[in-house]
């Protein structure tokens, strides 16, 4: 290897909230004189932010850990931070000997203290308390014109099936005054669509006894330059009529209402833990499409999850079909270790497995057909640049596209640079994607 000197290589995996602490963590190298390279075998410092939330995150982890593990030379270090850490740090220190540091989320803000004297047992973890903020570097790993802001960290709720509470502790607001300082300067730096994460969004402020997320949706929309905001994540049991009416009434928050439902059949939410029946999910779309039938409806289902039958999941395809969102997910329930819903029997993964490929057939169908309704339309875009699958093409997003797990509309005809907000004519429709000309 050549001389790496203060040179890092960083990936990142999981969520959006994951990269958003990368962009810190290269954000404190950066400011330390590091500097970023592209290949591993460039770098002095290998860094795997890692998601630990359910198995297949686990495995994929562990996986990307080692293939840089035998490609790691004397002179490079590797070290292994995030979600799989919190999870799993001891065991790791035990089982990893490849990692010279393993970092829990906790200790990630002290990320130049540890590489500068590592701990002992090459293990650095405490209870999840530090939160990065807007005053800690950050370095930018989004495409122009838009970013990630996270207000939050930790969950106060207690999902049976779900490992968060445990890897990341409990709800961590940021302060409003720090959130909109570092909005703020994401508006300098030409961002225009803020997205809002937390691993409980919904509950944004509750710890801290100040403004929720209404209020601070209204204060993120006064700042000058931001002229898209989207709040992901807002959990169906904490979402109430102030804050749907805020998203409704604020012009620069995007009607983009992201449900993660997870069921809708009774004996499956109860075993969940989740507080509402089904039919008050129902009563909760309904009420929003009868608000604002311009709205973007986006949800998130668990299938296979115990106390799911033949009975139950045909139901919750009954309620797919009835509800007719515009962008849905489906997972394949995973029992995890330590959670309630691992103790209870479920079906087995295969049945889980095509559970969800049955529902991602009939939401195929559904999203063709609604986006087949937009042809002809003139909608804002987000401009992106070009496609990742092809130079030939550029890509934007609408209001009703969010980054990463939507489609997005392929711009066959007209120029704007990329992070500008442009208007575009819709010319053809696909199963997820728009096309269309600029304007």
């Amino acid at each position: 290897m050549a001389d790496a000197g203060k040179t890092y290589y960083l990936l990142n995996l999981g969520c959006a909230k994951n990269l958003v602490e990368g962009e810190h963590l290269a954000g404190l190298l950066l400011a330390d004189g590091w500097q970023a390279v592209e290949e591993p075998s460039k770098a002095g410092l290998l860094l795997v932010n890692t998601c630990g939330f359910i198995q297949p995150a686990v495995e994929e982890a562990l996986e990307a850990i080692l293939e840089l593990a035998d490609l790691k030379c004397d002179d490079q270090r590797l070290v292994v931070a995030g979600c799989l850490v919190g999870r799993y740090g001891k065991k790791l220190a035990t089982d990893l000997p490849e990692a010279d540091l393993l970092l829990a989320p906790g200790e990630a803000p002290r990320l130049l203290a540890h590489l500068a004297a590592p701990p002992a047992g090459r293990l650095a973890i405490s209870p999840p308390r530090a939160l990065f903020g807007g005053a800690d570097p950050r370095a930018l790993s989004t495409g122009p014109g838009w970013a990630y802001l996270r207000v939050a960290d930790g969950c106060a709720n207690s999902c049976a099936f779900c490992t968060i509470p445990h890897i990341r502790g409990p709800l961590r607001s940021r302060h409003l005054d720090d959130l909109l300082a570092e909005a703020e300067s994401l508006a300098a730096l030409g961002v225009r669509e803020l997205n809002l994460v937390a691993q409980d969004l919904t509950s944004y402020g509750r710890d801290l006894g100040g403004p929720g997320l209404a209020e601070l949706l209204r204060a993120l929309a006064s700042i000058d330059g931001i002229e898209w905001i989207r709040p992901l994540y807002l959990h169906p049991d904490i979402i109430d009529e102030a804050l749907i009416t805020t998203v409704l009434d604020e012009p620069k928050v995007t009607d983009y209402f992201d449900l993660p439902l997870q069921h809708a059949a009774d004996p499956v939410l109860r075993a969940m833990g989740r507080r509402r029946s089904g039919s008050e999910l129902r009563e909760l779309v309904r009420g929003i499409r009868r608000a604002a039938p311009q709205a973007t409806l986006r949800t998130t289902l668990l299938v296979g999850h115990p106390g799911e039958g033949e009975r139950e999941f045909a139901l919750l395809k009954e309620f797919v079909a009835e509800m007719e969102f515009d962008r849905l997910g489906v997972f394949p329930y995973s029992p995890e270790a330590g959670t309630r819903s691992a103790r209870m029997p479920a079906p087995p993964p295969a049945v889980a497995a095509q559970r969800a490929g049955r529902i991602m057939d009939l939401q195929r169908r559904i999203s063709r057909r609604r986006l087949a309704a937009l042809e002809g339309a003139t909608l804002p875009v987000l401009v992106l640049g070009p496609h990742p699958d092809s130079d030939l093409v550029w890509a934007g997003r609408t209001r009703g596209q969010a980054p990463e797990v939507d489609g997005l509309v392929i711009i066959t005809e007209g120029t704007a640079p990329p992070g500008a907000i442009a208007d575009c004519r819709i010319t053809a429709t696909h199963d997820y994607d728009l096309e269309g000309a600029l304007l």
